[in-house]
């Protein structure tokens, strides 16, 4: 029975090790979230950023890992000591909402926790820096990590990735705004 799974009596798994040199040992994994408990939101929603005082529109996208933000304008411009990690850099970058006739310059400073290499939508590899900051799109209210990136000509400015959505909320793929008010003039991104 070694590395089988059974089915718990309180809905958890219990897996069975035995071997040559070992003795019979079991464990409980905890089971995962009820998702008849989850909150169900939109494939679009509009998305708050409150650290950095912004709201946009942003589509939360299961078939990527990680949360993503449009910016341009990224630089670095410092580092921020922190006695556990050592010295991490600061950047700059600048979020543009609003419509294309009349946007919406928003520039944010941000500790750069680490880099991810992501696949962006035509497969190529992209180094991108990754920040955390408090994300609230409904119900859903979670401190996450976002990857920089430039997404000129994508409709959504902002991705929420698997990550970001996981143990959090279901996502319904065939409605939008859900959880939130559709037509918010205030979380408007640019059309591209």
């Amino acid at each position: 029975m070694s590395g089988q799974a059974l089915a718990g009596a309180h809905g958890g798994s219990l897996y069975a090790a035995a071997g040559p040199d070992r003795r019979s040992e079991s464990r409980t994994v905890p089971s995962p979230p009820d998702h008849r408990q989850l909150p169900v939101l939109g494939w679009k929603e509009h998305v708050t950023l409150p650290e950095w005082g912004l709201q946009l529109r942003g589509k939360l996208d299961t078939g990527a890992r990680s949360s993503a933000l449009h910016v341009t304008s990224l630089e670095e411009i410092g580092e921020h000591h922190d006695g556990e990690a050592g010295p991490l850099p600061i950047v700059r970058f600048d979020v543009v909402l609003g419509h294309r006739d009349a946007p919406r310059h928003h520039e944010i400073e941000s500790v750069v926790v680490g880099h991810k290499v992501v696949k962006d939508t035509g497969a190529r590899a992209e180094r991108r820096p990754v920040v955390r900051t408090r994300i609230v799109c409904g119900p859903l209210d979670t401190v996450a990590d976002i990857t920089l990136t430039d997404r000129t000509g994508m409709i959504f400015r902002m991705l929420l990735g698997r990550l970001t959505l996981e143990d959090h909320c279901l996502v319904d793929p065939a409605n939008g705004y859900l959880a939130t008010v559709a037509g918010s003039a205030a979380a408007t991104a640019p059309t591209p």
